[in-house]
């Protein structure tokens, strides 16, 4: 079991480089605040090797892993790629079955976290998905409860742990829940943390400079200075979406009952002084 005075706060996203732009900043905050009395760790459900137009999926898989680490090292925090029961990281187009479920539920149970961050389960029919991001936040749901359950899936590389405390599962902001009219519950202001989170997503150059630009049917990549300004420019419309005023680089934040309820002891621990809108 886990120090009792020690955080545990683990993101679960689709692919290596959706953790910055939708928690980067938080986690600084965090890390900031709180020191070594906070343990991080961000998992990567996909080897997201399908994310390059010119690079091998190997060549992809290993250069995508080496810039996480890069990312997750600007915060001292840990950085893996899910396995499944069979031992395999998984490709894309995440599904819901056995094997990525079970490797879910023992990469959890291994952290121990206290809050997971993870993309919220869109449910309008009108709007479009991302399978990988649509299939994750379908299995963190899924294998929630199941987290508490020494016995739901067979064990890997540890011995079974009898008792693990269900986390509070919060969803991050998703760019492909656009046509969902959606509450927030916490927005945080990440201005005093903002030039750490461009360096983290920096680090992620394969994505930004040459994936992204190649999907937007651009025929070169950006520069640096543009893509500042491009990255400035997403935070600028996520505070449109929410209804806040632009200046100030927020993220925001909703919780779950996916896994156990909020308390104040936690906005205390992950939010203090930020702009709170829990339903009454």
């Amino acid at each position: 079991m886990k120090p009792d005075d020690i955080i545990h706060v683990m993101a679960i996203n689709a692919h290596q480089d959706d953790f910055e732009f939708n928690a980067g900043g938080l986690f600084a905050k965090l890390r900031n605040r709180l020191g070594a009395s906070v343990r991080m760790r961000i998992l990567a459900t996909t080897r997201g090797a399908s994310g390059h137009h010119e690079l091998s999926l190997e060549e992809t898989f290993r250069r995508r892993e080496a810039e996480a680490r890069r990312s997750a090292e600007l915060l001292d925090a840990e950085y893996a790629c899910l396995q499944g029961l069979d031992g395999q990281h998984l490709p894309g187009q995440v599904w819901i079955d056995r094997n990525t479920l079970g490797g879910l539920w023992n990469a959890i149970r291994d952290f121990e976290p206290d809050y997971i961050f993870c993309p919220p389960v869109i449910t309008d029919p009108l709007a479009g998905i991302h399978i990988d991001h649509q299939h994750t936040a379908m299995a963190v749901r899924a294998v929630a409860y199941q987290v508490g359950v020494p016995h739901a899936y067979p064990t890997v590389g540890t011995s079974v742990k009898r008792r693990v405390r269900v986390p509070l599962i919060i969803n991050v902001d998703d760019p492909y829940a656009f046509s969902e009219k959606r509450p927030f519950h916490v927005a945080v202001d990440i201005s005093a943390v903002y030039e750490r989170k461009e360096e983290m997503a920096l680090c992620h150059a394969s994505q930004i400079f040459e994936w992204l630009p190649f999907t937007d049917g651009r025929d070169s990549a950006v520069s640096e200075e543009e893509w500042r300004k491009l990255f400035r420019q997403r935070h600028i419309n996520v505070n449109q979406r929410y209804g806040r005023e632009t200046e100030t680089p927020r993220e925001f934040f909703r919780f779950t009952t996916w896994g156990r309820r909020v308390e104040q002891n936690d906005l205390d621990h992950l939010f203090p002084g930020e702009e709170i809108c829990l339903p009454s």
